[in-house]
């Protein structure tokens, strides 16, 4: 209910989500508004590096504070949520209609049952930690919408045969917000997940695949397999 304004060691590593950078990036709008967008397809276009500076526009206005503040606590419990295997506890993040883009291999999903299915498929297996850096939020006219991009950092340590080995993913979530009640709480309507750069630590060359939605399979290679792939 819409509450109203006053109510793994190498950087040739070949991963499947590096490909999210032309997935995502390339050939879209380079603006969006939320009551403009429709599809799914729209709805998750990532806004282009180079357009970011002034689309989140600079103001000398001061932003409602505690707006800004439920955002920033809000978006904190996705990495405890992710990082301590609590899935179920995206409820708290994003709403029940969500459409998320998270590139391949995950692609877009579309509801929370979804997200939570996808998240807890690829990211049980491993230790993980998410910790958040760059961030620009901004609250839309009538303070029931927002947008907001944050760089994210995320680590994923190996277990088992693949004890050492980190892969770090480096990347951006652009993501809307909607005011809902009751009680008055800030939830992620929509998100895409833009990839900058991913390299592994340690050990051999790593190549990820998933075979099929929520399922997937890690395997070593060598370099040359590297190389010629």
């Amino acid at each position: 209910m819409l509450c109203s304004p006053t109510s793994w060691p190498s950087f040739s590593l070949i991963l499947f989500v590096s490909l999210s950078f032309t997935t995502t990036v390339l050939g879209v709008n380079k603006e969006r508004s939320l009551s403009e967008l429709s599809s799914a397809t729209n709805l998750t276009a990532a806004i282009p590096f180079y357009s970011l500076p002034t689309t989140y526009p600079l103001s000398l206005t001061p932003q409602n504070p505690t707006i800004e503040n439920q955002i920033r606590e809000t978006l904190a419990h996705y990495p405890l949520a992710i990082d301590g295997k609590n899935f179920a506890a995206l409820d708290l993040v994003f709403t029940q209609h969500v459409v998320a883009n998270y590139s391949e291999p995950l692609g877009v999903l579309t509801g929370l049952p979804a997200v939570v299915s996808a998240l807890e498929s690829s990211l049980s297996p491993v230790g993980t930690q998410h910790a958040f850096s760059t961030q620009v939020i901004e609250i839309l006219a009538g303070e029931v919408e927002a947008r907001s991009l944050t760089y994210y950092t995320a680590s994923h340590f190996g277990q088992g045969d693949y004890y050492g080995q980190v892969l770090y993913a480096y990347g951006q979530y652009q993501d809307d917000w909607i005011k809902i009640c009751c009680p008055e709480v800030w939830r992620i309507k929509t998100r895409t997940l833009v990839y900058m750069a991913t390299t592994v630590i340690g050990g051999r060359y790593i190549q990820v695949y998933w075979k099929t939605f929520g399922n997937y399979s890690t395997y070593f290679t060598t370099q040359d397999d590297v190389k010629s792939s």
